[in-house]
């Protein structure tokens, strides 16, 4: 199967087309780790289709590591790694060299997350625009009340927020004040 045929039956399966035009580095890295590595991706076949999803993979890792210039002690540590085993040949024998081809995805796919890039499909909105809000929950502290969002946002049970920058979002929504005479009042925030 020829990546073409990869790209086709990607399209099939309700994937976003492998081929367009230009588009963020982390984007169109996930794609080509997807083909190699999901569970609906299928199977290697050929040694040309191994051949050139190593050098897509390779040309992936040169566009992240520009992307990734200053960055935290980790990511570097996953970029050198990814870099490392990219620096080496691939096997000569079919079977090492499809070995080869998913442990070098896996360490693509090892800098992506390090970078910090939204695994969801559509992608959930950066902690920068105005609809932050709106990214998925990834973990949530109910003894506490916040949620943590895919973005980095911290969302508080009263819909106050704190960036990953610093800034901190006012509640958006009336505060309720204890009952006074049996009337409740409410105060904005």
């Amino acid at each position: 199967m020829s990546l073409f045929s990869l790209a086709r039956a990607s399209s099939r399966s309700g994937a976003a087309p492998v081929f367009t035009g230009q588009r963020p580095a982390a984007v169109s890295a996930r794609e080509t780790v997807a083909l190699v590595l999901d569970e609906g991706a299928p199977v290697v076949e050929r040694e040309q289709d191994v051949d050139d999803l190593v050098l897509r993979l390779r040309g992936h890792l040169m566009r992240l590591g520009s992307a990734v210039d200053q960055s935290p002690v980790a990511l570097t540590a996953a970029l050198s790694d990814a870099r490392a085993l990219a620096g080496t040949d691939r096997p000569a024998d079919f079977v090492k060299a499809r070995v080869y081809l998913r442990r070098l995805a896996l360490a693509v796919r090892s800098v992506i997350a390090g970078m910090g890039v939204c695994e969801h499909q559509p992608e959930c909105p950066p902690a920068s625009e105005p609809d932050c809000l709106a990214a998925r929950v990834m973990s949530h502290c109910s003894a506490v009340g916040y949620s943590l969002l895919c973005n980095g946002v911290i969302v508080f049970e009263d819909t106050g927020c704190l960036k990953p920058d610093g800034e901190a979002v006012t509640p958006r929504r009336p505060l309720p004040l204890p009952r006074v005479g049996g009337a409740r009042k409410t105060v904005d925030a």
